[in-house]
């Protein structure tokens, strides 16, 4: 689940464009498996604080996660979001799945909280299922040169606010993704790592954003994200700029 959590954290991955979509059928996720170097994530361990820093056209951003706990089928995070316009403070649970041999979130669960000038603070929950299980990459070994299908996803998303609760269904259209190197290494101003370098698509509705992300091989945190335009150039990029322990 680690490229679906980072794409969470800048608020790119998983967003309406639309308050309804018909539900459609799709066929069951494959992977293909060549030879080649292998490596197997780990979970994140308890306590692990990432702080990283996120450039785009439209301002900076900076966050930082604290890993409560990560399991096989559910990780727990709070982050401290700051952006030009507000700072947030995120209660994050994602509940996932195995799929054959792909993995996939099957529920998304946020709480936010903002301060607000003289109004305090504002709470947002936001509840979202997806319908098939949105894949985020195989379940075990990632090898290079290794591909996955994305089959188009419906979210049921469900918030609540002070202005109430709200529903939509999104149905996201499908996409790819493909293990690029194993062992890449990557420097970034947290330092040097060792990484599972994929390429794989941030989606949102009838949007597909092309994605690189470069993955430690030994903390299985995210260090680095580059989106990409169409023509292949970076848009926005994140990079880890420390963690502890």
């Amino acid at each position: 689940m680690r490229s679906i959590l980072i794409g969470c954290l800048v608020a790119v991955s998983i967003a309406p464009v639309s308050n309804a979509a018909r539900r459609r059928a799709t066929a069951p996720p494959s992977a293909q498996q060549p030879s080649g170097n292998c490596h197997t994530f780990g979970l994140v361990a308890a306590g692990t604080q990432a702080s990283y820093l996120t450039t785009t056209s439209n301002g900076n951003v900076t966050f930082t996660i604290t890993w409560i706990s990560d399991t096989p089928t559910q990780t727990k995070t709070t982050q401290h979001v700051v952006t030009p316009q507000a700072t947030t403070d995120v209660e994050t649970t994602l509940d996932g799945v195995v799929s054959g041999n792909l993995r996939g979130l099957k529920h998304l669960y946020t709480k936010s909280t903002t301060a607000v000038p003289f109004l305090g603070n504002t709470i947002v929950e936001v509840d979202i299922d997806f319908v098939p299980a949105l894949i985020a990459g195989p379940s075990a070994g990632w090898c290079t040169n290794e591909t996955w299908s994305v089959p188009a996803t419906t979210e049921t998303i469900v918030s609540k606010s002070l202005a109430g609760q709200q529903s939509s269904i999104v149905t996201t259209i499908a996409s790819a993704g493909q293990v690029l190197a194993v062992g890449e290494s990557v420097t970034v101003p947290a330092g040097t790592f060792q990484t599972v370098k994929y390429k794989s698509s941030i989606v949102s509705g009838n949007s597909v954003q092309p994605a690189i992300t470069w993955t430690d091989m030994s903390r299985s945190i995210v260090v680095k994200q580059d989106t990409l335009d169409s023509a292949g150039n970076v848009t926005t990029s994140t990079q880890l700029t420390s963690v502890q322990p």
